[in-house]
């Protein structure tokens, strides 16, 4: 999975996964995979911004921004918001507290995607 915009996660040992994914399995059931996941994380960070975003000048314009993006014929999946301001949202300023959305839910969606796919491993 990727994540839109400036944020750059980036989970590891992913290459050993694929490599034994690739060795053990029919690939054909990824893409499903991907789509419920992506799919998801995007519920998942829009939730957690309707929860953390409250202030008064909140217009949702951020939220409503989160989409699934999938590429590589289904096989990847990019999510996050569009909006230019969003990397102070996610980590503050000197101004304002940082208000994380996108990375609880990329931590939680991600171990269960690793989760999945290593469950059609075996």
């Amino acid at each position: 999975m990727k994540i839109l915009g400036k944020p750059n996660i980036r989970i590891e040992g992913l290459d050993d996964l694929i490599t034994g994914i690739k060795g053990k399995m029919d690939l054909s059931a990824v893409p499903q995979v991907v789509k419920k996941h992506g799919a998801q994380l995007s519920s998942r960070t829009q939730s957690n911004m309707q929860a953390a975003y409250t202030h008064g000048y909140s217009t949702g314009r951020t939220r409503r921004s989160v989409k699934p993006i999938f590429s590589d014929g289904g096989m990847t999946v990019s999510v996050g918001p569009t909006t230019n301001y969003f990397p102070y949202l996610e980590y503050g300023t000197r101004f304002m507290s940082a208000m994380p959305t996108l990375k609880p839910a990329f931590d939680v969606q991600s171990q269960m995607f690793i989760n999945e796919l290593k469950r059609l491993m075996q």
